[in-house]
């Protein structure tokens, strides 16, 4: 197994985790998020240029970070409003109300 097949199939489960922390409670999203992610790495399965794996490996870290870091995916309450539970992450330093 080459570090680049093997970098990628980190990247993917580390992806993975990711979008089953922000989506949980969403199966539905989950499962399109999970397809697309899926669909965007067989996209560049034949690619052999090492520079360029890395650069989509390092490119979709970079939306790992972002779906992370700066998303939170809310419940919708029968009054018709939604309720968000952010967690520290999503603070950028700012005191999150508990």
């Amino acid at each position: 197994m080459s570090n680049i097949y093997q970098g990628t199939l980190l990247f993917y489960r580390r992806m993975l985790k990711t979008m089953m922390k922000t989506f949980n409670g969403d199966p539905q999203m989950f499962h399109r998020v999970r397809i697309e992610c899926r669909n965007k790495i067989k996209e560049n399965a034949n690619e052999t240029d090492q520079i360029k794996i890395q650069n989509h490996i390092f490119f979709g870290e970079e939306a790992r970070e972002f779906l992370e870091n700066h998303l939170i995916s809310g419940k919708l309450m029968p009054n018709g409003r939604y309720r968000f539970k952010a967690q520290p992450q999503h603070s950028m330093n700012d005191p999150i109300k508990q």
